[in-house]
């Protein structure tokens, strides 16, 4: 008898996307006994987190599917400091697990169920990442880990304003710094933590003559092992307001993208009121009125939600397929140039332009900020 793993997950897998483990046992003997059911053991830090157990698939005479993901996705956040000055490890960013086979069965149909655990077993991990169902079916880790590794994030290459704030997330891999290569041909570089995810904040140093600069990882003898990601430098001035947004990005970093064009604020306001009685009783007169400053509708409860309205310069078709992210993600923070605040977006739909159809375009983004303003109770 013997239990085989026929289909794992890749090593490194995206934690909200399908974790599915396919089983099956070789002996017919085992299989065929009464109320058989495979075990699935879920072990994060040495400590079993879920103890799943389902009958043979419909439709096999000896195979099990387990799907793990929604089990695994808890144990990531994500990781982002505005005042990051040096690379940095993402340890809410990843997991590793334990996936344990096996099963359980009575000799008889009414006979007492017996469990025989950990008969085959399998270990991974995961991280942060979110990718489109298409792009999923076709995913291979080798994409973030081999020696041409892409960084963890979808658009190719950005344009970005001098002084906004950038970050790079990688899977590090092999990977000990991170080399800069400025446009003047200066460098700089960023000692990599040994962590299984590392972010690097790249646009703090950039020289003032630069107008575009490389970035790539290198291993411990200096070789590229990365794509080489550009990021082009704008010296753009504004007479609006300039925001910066931050947002979770499908691959599990945080992207970056200035708003310096018109700009609106607005707030909702929610207020709850009763009727009271005005009068009072003035036992010195002997008289039941009501003064011109009495209430007679009164508001007990206010609150409102600070809205904004943002827009940007001219974007490209490319941003506009990547800027979808900002749109869907489920964690957005602004910069106004003095705090750094967390929001939501509330634009409900997201139309991708070409240029093609419409020459020039820009990008409209409403969000709301993410505390309630209560005012005083009556």
């Amino acid at each position: 008898m013997s239990v085989t793993i026929n289909q794992k997950p890749e090593l490194t897998t995206p934690a909200y996307n399908d974790i599915n483990f396919v089983v099956s046992e070789s002996s017919s003997t085992i299989y065929n006994k009464d109320n058989f059911k495979w075990i699935g053991e879920v072990v994060v830090d040495s400590t079993t987190i879920a103890k799943l157990k389902t009958p043979i698939y419909f439709g096999s005479t000896n195979k099990g599917v387990f799907n793990i993901g929604r089990i695994l996705e808890s144990y990531v956040t994500h990781d982002f400091n505005y005042s990051d000055t040096l690379a940095s490890g993402c340890a809410n960013s990843t997991k590793e697990y334990n996936f344990k086979v096996g099963y359980e069965y009575s000799t008889s149909p009414t006979g007492s169920v017996t469990e025989y655990l950990n008969q085959a077993s399998a270990s991974g991990s995961i991280w942060n990442a979110a990718l489109n169902p298409y792009d999923f079916v076709s995913f291979d880790i080798d994409t973030y880990t081999d020696t041409a590794r892409k960084f963890l994030t979808s658009v190719g290459s950005q344009s970005i304003h001098r002084t906004q704030k950038v970050w790079l997330y990688a899977l590090r891999g092999a990977a000990t710094n991170l080399r800069i290569v400025y446009s003047d041909a200066t460098t700089s570089t960023y000692t990599l933590p040994n962590v299984r995810m590392v972010r690097i904040p790249v646009n703090l140093a950039t020289p003032s003559g630069a107008t575009y600069f490389d970035c790539y990882l290198r291993d411990v003898d200096g070789v590229q092992i990365s794509e080489s990601y550009r990021f082009y430098i704008k010296d753009e001035c504004s007479k609006y307001e300039n925001y910066d947004l931050f947002w979770l990005n499908r691959l599990g970093g945080f992207d970056s993208f200035r708003f310096n064009r018109v700009s609106k604020t607005s707030h909702e306001i929610t207020r709850q009121t009763y009727r009271q009685n005005p009068y009072t009783l003035n036992n010195n007169a002997v008289s039941w009125t009501y003064g011109t400053d009495s209430f007679s509708n009164t508001q007990y409860y206010a609150e409102s939600k600070e809205k904004l309205t943002l827009f940007s310069n001219w974007i490209t078709d490319s941003e506009s397929i990547w800027l979808r992210e900002l749109v869907e993600s489920p964690v957005v923070y602004i910069w106004d140039g003095s705090i750094l605040r967390s929001c939501n977006i509330t634009s409900n739909t997201y139309e991708e332009k070409k240029w093609i159809n419409d020459k020039m375009f820009n990008l409209q983004l409403d969000l709301e900020f993410a505390f309630v303003d209560k005012v005083q109770r009556r």
